[in-house]
């Protein structure tokens, strides 16, 4: 610790101090695997100048009695951290963890079990159980130096099927606030003949109201030769339904079904939220992957709405955060270069098999007005919804229905789940009466998915769709009712999509791959293909990536267009330190033109949240070009610059993402947060940094943005207290918060912050007390333990007052009084004696 730096003379002393303190402090974990020792031998201890008397320590039991916070181990998972009561056992008269019902839940216990066996009884709960007398082979173990009650409970007496599970009494409905959420993005070209700025800016806003929250989804972009335009994507409200694992939403929302197509509309849905299980499959979100040639901006659309936009540098880009308004809706990304040249492909992105767990019901339930970002088109009223069940642990089946104004659809279908992965199988019948003519068609899906979780995973989605010329999605159905839009000159007829990524070796060892593929095909009309793919590895400090992408457009007559660029990468280090420079080189061809650009990256500092990168290029067509990019990440706000110059252009960008948001503790900036996120308060402290979260510290109120947390999870909020100084002591530095879906939650610390003082303890005679000796504060609240030579290093928070001192069957109380605080020294040294 930094303070035993301020006195060089007594550093060998304080050396000493901290060993015996560390030995004595595990003595109780020894004591406790040894429950027949009811005596230690002291007479190892050396260097006292006092006799040591370490009774409170080294007693039978591991602890005193009283209430303390322990981490919950079950089986050696943990499940949470309570509260608990430690109580003499007048059976053994041993000190032991007080379970209660609610103890033993959180623990996994198979409560029906024991009730239907007599040994617990709801309507009349004891006050304490003992486990080890209900359930045969169960043990209950404390471990005093880490603060763990460890819970050995044999496979049969748990409940199945509760990994991570946390029961909802445990749900935190979080407090009441509101924040937006934005991300700005903003360019300027300047060419030869004209400037042209584009502006965009991306909002996700919420207000929270005790267990509801409203949330609007917005975009505002304009820029030269278009006026500014503003399109809100989702506005509606939520609450959780506990009792039925789902969610209730009413507003401008998407409907979330496994079978039909996902819509756009105006009205009211339930459905069922997986988060809410346990051991619960998470949604599968796609990765956009792509190469640049210069400095560039990528837009991400989905159902004409701009679902993301970023600033990236030249070379190969992956982007994973974004939000997909629902489950089905292809993804258009377009690449603008530095010179304003767009390129433009397209990602399928599809739900994957239906699975249910055995017993378990997935529902979803929409009705509304069919409300399309399009412009022009019908708002008819319809009803959709799906209900899946698990037949068995293996088996799920699914029926859907959809209806609307001279619009019908049934789905049926199953999936199964296997050893060489999941499969589903579904079929839907539409019927759609349109401009007087009536349609009917049918449509088949096939579904595939393997996932492999470990070291290395290996995901796989494969589906295939084909549908009869009369067929009509409820899109279709309204795109053919419409007035004033334009003639369809042709429907679905198959469609595959394939999304692979795949690990090689153990570990990655030889590198991974990925593959991106989709075939789309049209009723008397043509098609389109995409296709990419991409190989990354290290050849020992040295990085590659080759990757292609190829897009074609089908025509009925005519020659099909089509467009391929095939890339390579290569990177490596400038010195051997952890985050030393990397230089670069890519190059890239499309079209028969070769571009080539190299540069250098890394951080400002060690220690920085600050990366720079400076590159330069060649292209056969476009000449020599220059660009250099600096990104931050602060505790407010996610930083991005570039500058590009190159033949008969020059370019500037800037891109801000953050969040801003409103609480009773104040208004506080932060980095851009999730759907679920949290609050951490250290009253009084700022600059208290988060740990695990890069860049996240306390502001001006004491309070910090958390930017995610999982909903229906234990989440650990943990304070990094190396750099608080030593006039600071945090209480408990870690703490859980189990939020709701769409809660703001908060995670409370108690600081004290004071001086640091080493009392020499006496006692009215002037002797030094006992190692073991206990410095306590006039509430009762133990500052410090006395180490061998009767010192104790303690926090006190005035300058003079009075504490008291116990040891063995003694205590006395002793006043102090401080000087002047010398900033220099990082803790100071007084006598405290014993008042006669």
């Amino acid at each position: 610790m930094s303070f035993l730096s301020s006195n060089r003379p007594a550093r060998g002393a304080l050396k000493l101090k901290t060993l015996s303190l560390a030995i004595a402090a595990s003595l109780p974990a020894w004591a406790m695997a040894d429950e027949a020792a009811d005596t230690f031998n002291t007479t190892f201890l050396q260097g006292s100048q006092s006799p040591v008397d370490l009774q409170q320590l080294l007693s039978a039991n591991s602890v005193l009695p009283g209430n303390y916070r322990v981490d919950l181990y079950s089986n050696e998972m943990l499940v949470g951290r309570r509260d608990i009561d430690f109580k003499r056992n007048p059976k053994n008269g041993r000190v032991e963890a007080c379970l209660t019902l609610d103890l033993l839940k959180q623990l996994g216990v198979d409560m029906h079990r024991l009730q239907a066996e007599g040994k617990i009884d709801p309507l009349q709960p004891q006050e304490c159980y003992a486990l080890a007398e209900m359930i045969e082979d169960a043990s209950v173990r404390y471990d005093s130096s880490r603060l763990r009650l460890m819970a050995s409970i044999p496979q049969m007496a748990m409940q199945r099927g509760l990994r991570g599970y946390v029961d909802p009494q445990l749900w935190d409905e979080g407090v009441p606030a509101a924040f937006i959420n934005y991300q700005l993005n903003s360019s300027r070209t300047a060419g030869d003949y004209q400037t042209r700025i584009s502006n965009n800016l991306g909002l996700r806003n919420g207000i929270n109201l005790g267990a509801w929250r409203l949330r609007n989804e917005s975009n505002l972009s304009g820029g030269t030769g278009r006026s500014n335009t503003y399109t809100s994507n989702r506005t509606y409200l939520q609450h959780d339904v506990t009792a039925i694992k789902g969610q209730f939403s009413a507003g401008e929302i998407f409907s979330d079904t496994d079978l039909f197509d996902s819509v756009r509309y105006r009205g009211l849905k339930l459905a069922s939220d997986d988060g809410m299980r346990a051991d619960s499959e998470r949604g599968y979100a796609p990765v956009i992957r792509g190469v640049a040639q210069t400095n560039a901006t990528v837009e991400i659309r989905q159902n004409d709405y701009i679902l993301y936009t970023a600033n990236v540098a030249p070379g190969p880009f992956e982007i994973n955060d974004i939000y997909p308004s629902g489950s089905n809706g292809d993804l258009q990304i377009t690449v603008i270069e530095a010179d304003g040249t767009r390129r433009v492909t397209t990602q399928a992105f599809s739900s994957l098999p239906i699975m249910v767990r055995e017993g378990q019901v997935k529902y979803s339930l929409s009705a509304g007005t069919f409300k399309s970002n399009a412009d022009g088109l019908a708002t008819p009223r319809f009803l959709s919804g799906t209900l899946a069940y698990g037949l068995t642990s293996n088996l799920s089946a699914i029926v859907g229905l959809q209806t609307s104004e001279d619009y019908n659809a049934l789905s049926i279908g199953a999936g199964k789940n296997t050893s060489f992965g999941a499969f589903s199988l579904d079929t839907t019948h539409s019927s759609s009466k349109a401009q007087g003519k009536t349609t009917q068609g049918s449509s088949v899906r096939a579904l595939y998915a393997k996932t492999f979780t470990g070291t290395d995973t290996n995901f796989t989605l494969a589906a295939y769709r084909y549908s009869t010329e009369g067929y009509r999605t409820l899109t279709d159905h309204v795109e053919d009712s419409s007035q004033d839009v334009r003639v369809r000159t042709g429907h679905s007829k198959t469609r595959t999509d394939l999304t692979i990524n795949q690990s090689i070796g153990r570990n990655s060892e030889f590198g991974s791959v990925y593959v991106n593929a989709s075939d789309q095909r049209y009723w008397n009309r043509g098609g389109s293909q995409s296709f990419s793919a991409g190989y990354t590895s290290n050849w020992g400090d040295l990085s590659y990536n080759l990757g292609v992408t190829r897009t074609k457009q089908i025509v009925t007559f005519g020659q099909p267009s089509s467009d391929t660029q095939v890339n390579l990468s290569i990177s490596f280090p400038l010195g051997s330190q952890a985050r030393a420079p990397r230089a670069f080189v890519t190059t890239s061809r499309q079209h028969g033109d070769t571009t080539t650009q190299a540069g250098i990256n890394g951080y400002v500092a060690d220690t920085s949240d600050t990366f720079y990168s400076v590159q330069a290029g060649h292209s056969d067509t476009s000449g020599d070009s220059g660009s250099v990019n600096i990104n931050s990440r602060t505790s407010v706000a996610d930083v991005s610059l570039g500058y590009s110059q190159g033949q008969g252009y020059n370019s500037q960008n800037l891109n801000l993402a953050g969040s801003v948001v409103a609480h009773a503790g104040g208004i506080n900036l932060g980095q851009t947060v999730s759907e679920t996120f949290a609050l951490a308060e250290v009253p009084g402290i700022s600059g208290a940094k988060i740990s695990s979260y890069s860049g996240v510290e306390t502001g001006y109120n004491g309070y910090a943005v958390i930017p995610n947390a999982q909903p229906y999870r234990v989440n650990w909020v943990s304070l990094d207290t190396r750099d608080l100084g030593g006039d600071v002591e945090i209480t408990n530095a870690t703490q859980q918060v189990v939020p709701r879906r769409g809660a703001i939650v908060v995670a409370h610390y108690s600081g004290t912050t004071g001086r640091r003082v080493l009392f020499e303890l006496f006692d009215a005679q002037r002797k030094p007390l006992s190692f073991g000796a206990s410095l306590e504060d006039t509430n009762g609240k133990q500052l410090a333990i006395a180490d061998p030579n009767g010192n104790a290093l303690a926090l006190v928070e005035e300058d003079q007052g009075t504490l008291v001192i116990k040891w063995g069957e003694q205590q006395c109380s002793a006043s102090y009084a401080l000087p002047p605080q010398n900033k220099a020294l990082n803790y100071e040294r007084q006598a405290l004696v014993c008042t006669p």
